[in-house]
């Protein structure tokens, strides 16, 4: 039985990152996306970027602040009206928390990004 259980721990070990979610889909424009990445990227406290394509949507950074530095991407891909973007955090350990972190910046970045587009142009004085 014990044989059993072990070679079961290990089949779901292997199998595990199957069912991992590769990417991630918002309903914005590929270009809302790309400027809030951008603009997430440009924080030098937390973000050291190693290399943009504007063109491919592609940006390769490093974490700032971690002991091993290691080379994370982020890419983006149009979707039916939606953009998908994939992610790769190379972190050791169970505990994710650059990818969240990441993802955390970029949601305000894009709520921030949204919230000024959808703002009222005001004109001047008013007119009695």
């Amino acid at each position: 039985m014990s044989k059993f259980l072990i070679a079961l721990m290990l089949l779901l070990n292997v199998a595990s990152p199957a069912f991992a979610k590769p990417a991630d889909l918002y309903p914005v424009s590929c270009n809302d996306l790309w400027a809030s990445v951008k603009d997430t990227l440009q924080n030098p406290r937390n973000y050291g970027i190693t290399s943009v394509d504007d063109l491919n949507r592609r940006a390769s950074f490093v974490v700032v602040g971690n002991l091993t530095q290691y080379t994370d991407r982020v890419a983006l891909a149009g979707n039916d009206g939606s953009c998908e973007i994939k992610s790769t955090f190379l972190e050791v350990g169970a505990d994710n928390s650059d990818w969240r972190q990441f993802h955390h910046r970029l949601a305000q970045s894009l709520a921030k990004s949204q919230a000024a587009k959808s703002k009222p142009v005001e004109t001047g004085a008013a007119q009695p």
